[in-house]
């Protein structure tokens, strides 16, 4: 990804699949994470001037019209912090949000500095307060791989009801690897030395695999995230330049989001490619999920073992690509059909329908 020295510039296809992920997402967590809270916060870090060159709107925007646009009426306090280090930027940033008029419950604020400081003095000032973060959404989205510590990520999700959209820059990361003078950024990047084995990899894609696989396992450990879950985006040369990880210890909030990714992949892959995307071209046979390899990862799982349905869906929702919509019908209903059926399914009420699979059922896998 080459760097951006200008105040606004053409957004890329996979920016826009990015912010249909981010619009998606807010909406689902908006009025569910305000039902409960009386106050909520959405943190932008690398905020940017908040526009595109043919006017397309920039997170920040996105954020405040997701609010803004809601059917729901949300009435709890969302307080929004748009961090942006460039100074031109910011400025750009603060006008383009002073255009809207905002309700009483929505404070926008425009920070003109580091994410990495900024962030820091907020969780301080929580710190010296004894308090923690009200329920929050950071989107974290550089430009590079400096200025995010594992240790700040960390620190944010030792608040619970935290959660992270974090932009991976594998591109960047891969291509400067060899240069020692940037170790010590990466070691606080991935928050761990195990990066250093990449060095050995010759392999394309093996390298690939590795640095995403050491990143997510810091999420995993270092920051005790219970759900990680990421999308790779491909650029105009159909390379990869970057992944999302998401991080929740919410079951919802992972779902959801998995639902956002799914509106950009229906494959289930988890991927976009400025390279393949054409909006204006006619598909005559769309690429759908694979159930095939669902039942496949269900048996390898299950074969043989009673579970219940709440089981089984977790499983799909923690463990594979799947979302918990990818089941019943086109999972368990084809295996109670099958002559012999491949399934038992075991429910206290005699009530159950055929082709139905309440959470208090058992299913046998035969």
């Amino acid at each position: 990804m080459s760097k951006i020295t200008s105040s606004i510039w053409p957004i890329k296809p996979h920016t826009a699949a990015k912010h249909q992920i981010l619009r998606k997402y807010l909406d689902a967590w908006l009025p569910i994470i305000t039902r409960w809270h009386g106050r909520a916060l959405y943190i932008d870090g690398f905020a940017g001037p908040g526009e595109y060159q043919a006017g397309e709107d920039g997170s920040p925007i996105i954020a405040i019209k997701a609010l803004l646009e809601h059917r729901a009426a949300i009435e709890s306090e969302v307080v929004m912090f748009f961090i942006e280090a460039d100074n031109d930027r910011c400025e750009f940033l603060k006008k383009k949000v002073g255009t809207f008029q905002l309700p009483a419950n929505l404070k926008a604020e425009c920070v003109c500095g580091e994410f990495e400081k900024t962030l820091a003095e907020i969780l301080n000032d929580a710190d010296k307060q004894k308090k923690v973060l009200a329920p929050a959404f950071v989107f974290i989205d550089p430009f590079g791989f400096t200025g995010i510590p594992m240790d700040l990520i960390k620190r944010i999700m030792e608040n619970p009801r935290c959660e992270v959209l974090i932009t991976f820059m594998y591109e960047d990361i891969n291509r400067f690897v060899k240069l020692e003078s940037l170790w010590d950024n990466l070691n606080k990047t991935f928050g761990t030395e195990k990066w250093k084995d990449v060095l050995k990899i010759s392999d394309p894609q093996q390298r690939l695999s590795f640095l995403h696989n050491v990143y997510e396992e810091q999420l995993e450990t270092s920051c005790r995230i219970k759900h990680v879950r990421s999308f790779r985006m491909l650029n105009e040369s159909n390379k990869t330049d970057y992944f999302l990880f998401f991080g929740t210890n919410n079951l919802i909030g992972l779902k959801k989001m998995k639902e956002a990714m799914w509106r950009v992949d229906q494959t289930g892959r988890f991927h976009f490619s400025d390279a393949t995307h054409n909006p204006n071209q006619l598909v005559l046979f769309e690429s759908g999920p694979d159930f095939l390899d669902l039942k496949k990862q269900i048996l390898a799982q299950f074969k043989g073992k009673t579970v219940s349905v709440l089981e089984l869906e977790n499983f799909i929702v923690t463990q594979t690509p799947f979302r918990e919509t990818h089941y019943k019908q086109q999972i368990l209903k084809p295996m109670e059909n099958n002559n012999p059926p491949e399934i038992k399914v075991i429910c206290k009420s005699k009530k159950r329908r055929k082709g139905t699979y309440p959470v208090g059922c058992m299913i046998e896998f035969l």
